[in-house]
């Protein structure tokens, strides 16, 4: 039912749950009246509160921004992991949350529900990494908390949140996803983990990915632990996460993995050259690894570190995804998730708080 009411030179429309004020035929504002427990799979149940993020520049096309809470602050991070907004106010939803988190909602500011995906979600240790999807012209991004009876969303899935996203489930590698070109090392597919051991010898693991990157418009964010063993010292860098040129084996990528020859943790390319940059990451510990490739060269950081540069400058024309490892290095994977998002950070953002519908 459309209800419309005049106002001086002003028309104020109803329709269903949305108000929507306008002017001379030009729309002024919209806004949700009533309505939060539509949200899917409430179950009878209502919610309480939200974290509403005022956004001080609309965005004019759609990205992915990252919503972290710890014990105390509600950060705000774009795609690359740049801090973008924060406040102290984790508390409250602490408070409220289902231990489960299934009563996360995220929504815009005409309560439309947004595509989101919860990286993390710790209940005892009261830490939360929740990805959303954000589309051109909102006005707010909020997350809905606060409803014992909910079920888990709908609308909380990775893979149409993100540009490309795998988090290896199951027991069997998606071939929908990856495919494997070179398998003389083995993998498997437990815990929500791909999981491989490269153990030296000549051998190679090849799992290229069915999506074709763009780095040029693009993030790769991968987390993993990399345990170190065994291996000379003056063994290869050959195994990790990377992007780079189609038909290689891992020469001309740029790699995220172990460096043998420091026995570290490095961001890698041309193999052959050893070029290699130390990243500020430990062995045998999960980190999420973030890459960008800027004016061919590669960039990348751990955890929210500075950023560290891959010093060798590529040129590459066909680019692929690839998962794996060769030739003389000696290294555990655990591969927990790999996701592309873009690049693109078209949103600024005001304090977080917490609002009560």
């Amino acid at each position: 039912m459309v209800e419309i009411i005049k106002i001086g030179n002003k028309t104020l429309v109803m329709d269903g749950k949305i108000l929507s004020l306008f002017r001379k035929g030009s729309l002024l504002r919209q806004m949700w009246y009533g309505g939060y427990e539509d949200f899917d799979n409430a179950n009878g149940g209502a919610w309480k509160k939200y974290i509403n993020i005022p956004i001080t520049t609309i965005p004019s096309e759609y990205a992915q921004y990252l919503i972290e809470i710890d014990d105390t602050n509600v950060s705000v991070y774009n795609a690359k992991g740049d801090l973008k907004a924060q406040s102290a106010i984790a508390s409250e939803f602490w408070s409220l949350v289902r231990s489960d988190g299934f009563d996360i909602r995220a929504f815009d500011h005409l309560f439309r529900q947004l595509w989101f995906w919860v990286g993390e979600f710790d209940y005892t240790n009261k830490k939360a990494k929740i990805w959303v999807k954000l589309p051109e012209n909102s006005e707010e991004l909020n997350i809905a908390f606060g409803n014992e009876k909910a079920s888990e969303s709908l609308y909380n899935n990775g893979e149409n949140t993100f540009e490309f996203l795998d988090d290896f489930e199951g027991t069997e590698l998606d071939t929908s996803k990856w495919q494997v070109t070179k398998a003389d090392y083995s993998y498997s597919v437990s815990n929500d983990n791909l999981y491989y051991e490269l153990t030296g010898g000549t051998g190679r693991l090849r799992i290229i990915s069915t999506y074709t990157p763009n780095p040029s418009e693009e993030v790769y964010i991968i987390k993993m632990k990399i345990s170190s063993i065994g291996g000379p010292a003056s063994s290869d860098f050959l195994g990790g996460f990377g992007v780079g040129n189609k038909n290689g084996i891992f020469d001309n990528k740029y790699i995220v993995g172990k460096d043998g020859n420091i026995n570290k943790i490095a961001i890698h390319s041309w193999i052959g050259h050893h070029e290699y940059a130390e990243l500020p990451a430990t062995f045998d510990d999960y980190h999420t690894y973030i890459m960008i490739v800027e004016s061919d060269r590669a960039k990348a950081r751990v955890d929210k570190s500075d950023w560290v540069i891959a010093s060798w400058s590529l040129t590459i024309t066909d680019y692929e995804m690839i998962i794996g490892g060769q030739g003389n290095n000696y290294a555990k994977y655990w591969v927990d998730w790999v996701s592309v998002a873009k690049l693109a950070d078209p949103a600024n953002f005001d304090t977080p708080r917490i609002m009560e519908f």
